[in-house]
């Protein structure tokens, strides 16, 4: 045979061979990719299914919720009488007082969180027969005032602070007409507080500068006061509310240390005010741990308050200070 076709032979083994050896070469380097993806598809896999669940990162840091904690809102309604169904809406029944308490089972603690009244967020409308009407940025305090004046209401209120929360789960509300504060005082034999503001125009009789125990009456004054007190903000009656509360709070835990019927005296008292989704029995239980758990101390969300074009005051929660309660409150560090 002659060396052209030897050649030609010789150059087609040659090609058969280098073309065998990509082909090797791309089915190693394709297999190579398949099972060096699959590997790390694992890793992430298993890093992801390490990751405990609901696992958050702020500022670098990560955190994860705290597994056994109860949530409860409890809410001032700016009403003097008892509870009925609204049948028309009026606009009233607004929320004058929201008061957050979270219990930390595992640790025997619990923490309060004050919301201001004013505090801007997503609120829904609702019409009085539960008809949804449209979601808007507005004071938290009005989502009480949409609805039915009981359940709806309530319900309405929930959905707005867990919204402002992020989304934090609430397991039981209750909400007084501000008429049982004096109720409230009774129980206790009265409040005792230092009067910091100018009660002149509201109350003479509490003067600036004073350590008083407010009558029934006072107390009203003192909590709900606010057009004709000091300068008239929401703030200073923030302020008020809460150094009455914490005035009010080692009472109540006293009284329900002596004695374990206080609670159902309490709850039995404020029925004709309150709509509450905690029954008697679990209100009691509640108060009666709650009288042995450590008191970690009331929160403050910081802010900027301003005059809105509807001329009512505006309450933007600082983010940072909004975040930093919402951790304190609901997670931990994960390590």
């Amino acid at each position: 045979m002659s060396g052209k076709y030897r050649g030609r032979r010789e150059k087609m083994r040659l090609f058969r061979n280098a073309a065998l050896a990509v082909a090797f070469f791309a089915a190693v380097s394709v297999t190579a990719v398949i099972v060096l993806g699959s590997v790390d598809n694992q890793n992430q896999l298993q890093e992801q299914e390490t990751e405990p669940a609901g696992l958050i990162e702020v500022d670098g840091v990560k955190y994860i919720p705290k597994k056994n904690i109860e949530t409860y809102l409890f809410m001032g309604i700016d009403e003097p009488g008892k509870v009925q169904k609204r049948i028309e809406y009026e606009g009233t029944g607004q929320c004058d007082v929201l008061i957050l308490f979270v219990r930390d089972l595992s640790r025997g603690t619990f923490m309060t969180l004050p919301i201001n009244r004013n505090t801007m967020t997503d609120v829904k409308s609702i019409d009085i027969d539960g008809t949804y009407l449209a979601t808007t940025r507005n004071q938290i305090a009005l989502a009480h005032s949409d609805g039915d004046g009981l359940e709806m209401s309530c319900e309405n209120t929930v959905d707005a602070v867990s919204g402002l929360l992020h989304g934090q789960k609430i397991d039981g509300y209750a909400a007084v007409n501000m008429g049982a504060i004096e109720i409230i005082n009774h129980l206790v034999g009265g409040v005792t507080v230092t009067i910091e503001d100018d009660f002149s125009q509201a109350d003479p009789s509490m003067k600036m500068g004073e350590t008083i125990t407010l009558t029934d009456e006072q107390a009203v004054c003192f909590v709900r006061g606010r057009m004709n007190v000091g300068d008239g903000t929401n703030e200073n009656r923030i302020r008020r509310q809460s150094q009455y509360l914490a005035e009010l709070k080692p009472m109540l835990r006293q009284k329900c240390s002596e004695d374990s019927s206080f609670p159902l005296e309490i709850y039995e008292s404020l029925e004709e005010y309150m709509v509450t989704d905690i029954s008697a029995k679990k209100f009691s239980k509640i108060a009666v741990l709650a009288a042995k758990d450590k008191d970690d101390g009331e929160l403050e969300i910081t802010g900027t308050t301003t005059i809105g074009e509807m001329d009512f005051a505006e309450f933007e929660p600082d983010e940072d200070s909004l975040m930093q309660a919402i951790l304190t409150l609901f997670y931990k560090k994960y390590e």
